[in-house]
């Protein structure tokens, strides 16, 4: 499977697109908005793990928030293209990628990324990676939500993207509580497609916080993930 992915994802018609690396669609800001907010919040370093950073989704906001990233995938040609990314931004020497997780990590984050390993292994990697009280944070689609379910099938390989049936709130509780994680929380973001409301910014704030209300957080868009080694 690994292979596949490699392969996958070393195609560039695969990566992310650099218009949106740059200017994110009001969507995908409102949630890295929500991902850097919550990383200062949380740890009183400027220094994080992007786990499965692609060409930079989540490294180049970070970069540009003043964090030094040290950014980790499995596509070779992904990680050289984010590093012609950070030099468009003039970020460079905050950068610094690798193919495995270091080891003493503050902040382990990533976006989009989850759905793609196996967390029974990877979570408990990830809690040996941190410090003591360090932070996890993921940004993940939720398999619940069936906008995903139609996306993907429209949109995207079920081989490459299988995974997702993984991410549904009680699930990533279990797994993040099976590798000993404390301090759990996953918040909703989103209830319907987000991009349908990106120009109507009321209901793009509506749409926010019926992600996270009450029973309605089991199928939102998207979960924000967090917890604490």
């Amino acid at each position: 499977m690994k292979d596949i992915q490699v392969e996958h994802f070393n195609s560039e018609k695969n990566q992310y697109l650099s218009d949106k690396l740059f200017q994110p669609p009001p969507h995908v800001q409102d949630e890295l908005n929500q991902i850097i907010t919550l990383i200062k919040i949380n740890s009183n370093k400027r220094k994080v793990v992007d786990f499965g950073s692609g060409t930079g989704r989540l490294t180049i906001p970070l970069l540009k928030n003043g964090f030094t990233v040290t950014s980790i995938d499995i596509s070779s040609k992904s990680l050289l293209n984010l590093q012609h990314n950070a030099v468009k931004i003039k970020k460079q020497n905050k950068l610094k990628i690798r193919l495995s997780l270091p080891q003493n990590s503050n902040v382990i984050c990533g976006t989009d990324i989850l759905h793609h390993v196996d967390l029974k292994n990877y979570f408990p990697l990830f809690y040996q990676s941190l410090i003591k009280d360090g932070y996890l944070i993921f940004s993940e689609p939720n398999i619940l939500n069936i906008g995903w379910s139609l996306f993907i099938s429209l949109f995207l390989d079920w081989k490459i993207e299988k995974g997702i049936v993984q991410i549904n709130y009680f699930n990533l509780v279990k797994q993040l509580k099976i590798a000993d994680f404390k301090n759990i929380k996953i918040i909703g973001l989103f209830l319907f497609p987000p991009m349908l409301f990106n120009r109507i910014n009321f209901l793009r704030k509506i749409n926010i916080f019926l992600g996270n209300f009450l029973v309605l957080k089991l199928f939102a868009f998207r979960y924000i993930i967090t917890a604490s080694k």
